[in-house]
C-alpha cells in the first residue's frame, strides 16, 4: 500500500526523498507529492504541484501574478485536499504524511483533516511545539515536531526525526484500524467533562448493560466537533450529550473549548437521530493560565482547575444569552430529542458547596430556556445534580426509549 508525502520540495526536498526511502525500507511505496507554491522541486515529485494546483482549477502563472501570499498558500491547500481525497477514494493509498515549516503543515494538515477519521495521518513540523489546533483541528492528526529546522539539507538529527516518523507511519498502515461499528450493535454517543465524569460513568454503564457499544467524547471543542462528524458519517446512531459546555464557549465566542466546527449540537438534530441533551458543564468557561483569562472576564467568578487550566463562571446575564440559543437550536428540529434540566447543579463544582453554585443563575436560565422553546420541544427539569445516578437513569431511560421508536419507525418505513 503507497504511502503519500505531502511537502514543499521547493526548499524540503532531501528530506522528502529521505522519507520515501525509509518508508520504501519499510515495505511500502511513496508517492511524493509537492506543495510547493511558485518555487521549483529539489527532487523528484510522483506528483508536481502543477498537477495539484490544476486539480484546484489553477495555474501557477496566476498564482504567481497574484503575489498574495495567503492566496497562493489557500490556492495549492485547496488543490491538495483533492488530490488527497482522490487518491483515497480510488484506495491508491494507506495513509497520509506531511512534513514542513508553517507553510508546509498547514497546507498537508489541511489535505488531512478532509480525511476521515481513522485514516492513518501524520505531521512532522517544526511548528508542533506551539498551538497545533489550527493545524489538528478535530481529526487524529498523530503531530511529532521536528527538533532541528528543514533548513541547509538533511542533518545528524534530522535523519533520526524523519526515519522515526517513517516507521510510526507504516506502522499505523499495517497494523491500525479503521473506524468499524459493529453493525449488530446501536452506538451511541456520550459527551463529558472531568466536572460530569460522573454522569457519563453512569450513563455509559447503563447503556452498555443494555447491549449499546458507546463512544465517550471530551467535551473540549474538538471532541463535540469529532463527534458530530461521525453522526455524519451514519458512525453514530444516537447520542446522549450530557456535556453541551461547548455549545456556551460557541455562543460567548471565547474560551479554550470554543468548537472547531460551529454549530454544536445542530448535527444531530438535524439529522433526527435520537438525541437527549443536557446542560453539563454550561455554566463556565475554560481558559489556560490565569493570564490567558481576558480581561473582560475577570470580573467573574474564576477557579483554577490546575495552573494551567482556568474554569469561569459567567453571570446570569450570559446564562440567558446560551439559554436562549439553546433553545432556537432545539426549536430548529428535534423530532427524536429530549431536554433534560438539572435544576441542583450541571457540574462538579456548580454544587451546593462549590465554586460555581448559583440557584439563582439556574433559574433565570430555566425561565429563559422555557419562554423560548417550542411547544412541541420535549423538555423536562429535574430537582436533582447532573452527577446524581438518578439523573443518569433517566436520561438513558428516555434515550432508549427514542431509540426503540425511530428502529420500529425505520423498519415500517422500509416495508412500505
Amino acid at each position: 500500500m503507497s504511502i503519500a508525502v505531502v511537502c514543499t520540495m521547493d526548499t524540503k526536498g532531501p528530506e522528502a526523498e529521505y522519507l520515501r526511502d525509509r518508508i520504501q525500507a519499510c515495505g511500502h511505496e511513496a508517492l511524493l507529492l509537492d506543495v510547493s507554491t511558485l518555487g521549483e522541486p529539489g527532487g523528484t515529485p510522483d506528483i508536481a504541484s502543477e498537477t495539484i494546483l490544476s486539480n484546484a482549477g489553477y495555474s501557477r502563472e496566476q498564482l504567481a501574478r497574484t503575489g498574495v501570499r495567503g492566496d497562493i498558500v489557500a490556492a495549492m491547500s485547496k488543490g491538495a485536499v483533492r488530490t488527497v481525497l482522490q487518491l483515497y477514494q480510488e484506495r491508491t493509498i494507506g495513509g497520509v504524511i506531511g512534513i514542513g515549516g508553517n507553510q508546509g503543515s498547514a497546507i498537508a494538515a489541511t489535505a488531512m483533516r478532509a480525511l476521515p477519521i481513522g485514516f492513518p495521518k501524520f505531521l512532522l513540523s517544526t511548528v508542533a511545539s506551539g498551538n497545533i489546533r489550527p493545524f489538528v483541528g478535530h481529526k487524529d492528526i498523530a503531530v511529532m515536531f521536528s527538533v532541528s529546522d528543514f533548513v541547509g539539507g538533511l542533518n545528524v538529527v534530522s535523519r533520526s526525526i524523519l526515519a522515526n516518523s517513517a516507521a510510526a507511519m507504516c506502522g499505523m498502515v499495517d497494523a491500525g484500524a479503521a473506524v468499524y461499528p459493529d453493525p449488530d450493535k446501536t452506538t451511541v454517543a456520550v459527551t463529558a467533562l472531568g466536572n460530569t465524569e460522573q454522569a457519563a460513568h453512569n450513563a455509559i454503564e447503563l447503556l452498555r448493560t443494555r447491549g449499546y457499544q458507546v463512544v465517550a467524547f471530551h467535551a473540549s471543542g474538538a471532541g463535540g466537533s469529532a463527534m458530530e462528524e461521525l453522526i455524519s458519517a451514519d458512525m453514530i446512531d444516537a447520542v446522549l450529550d450530557l456535556t453541551l459546555h461547548e455549545l456556551t464557549e460557541e455562543v460567548m465566542n471565547v474560551g479554550a473549548y470554543v468548537p472547531v466546527t460551529p454549530g454544536r449540537l445542530s448535527v444531530a438534530l438535524e439529522k433526527g437521530v435520537p438525541v437527549v441533551a443536557a446542560t453539563g458543564g454550561m455554566e463556565y468557561l475554560c481558559f489556560g493560565p490565569r493570564s490567558s483569562i481576558p480581561e473582560q472576564m475577570q470580573d467573574h467568578v474564576i477557579y483554577m482547575h490546575n495552573p494551567y487550566n482556568a474554569n469561569v463562571k459567567i453571570d446570569e446575564d450570559e446564562l440567558e444569552r446560551v439559554a436562549a440559543e439553546l433553545a432556537r437550536r432545539f426549536n430548529k428540529g428535534a423530532a427524536r430529542a429530549a431536554l433534560f434540566l438539572p435544576r441542583k447543579a450541571w457540574s462538579v463544582y456548580g454544587a451546593e458547596g462549590g465554586p460555581f453554585h448559583d440557584p439563582e443563575g439556574i433559574q433565570r436560565f430555566a425561565a429563559r430556556l422555557e419562554e423560548t422553546l417550542d411547544p412541541g420541544v420535549e423538555y423536562r427539569s429535574f430537582e436533582l445534580e447532573i452527577n446524581d445516578t438518578e439523573f443518569a437513569a433517566a436520561c438513558v431511560d428516555r434515550l432508549c426509549e427514542l431509540i426503540e421508536h425511530h428502529s420500529h419507525a425505520s423498519v415500517d418505513n422500509g416495508a412500505t
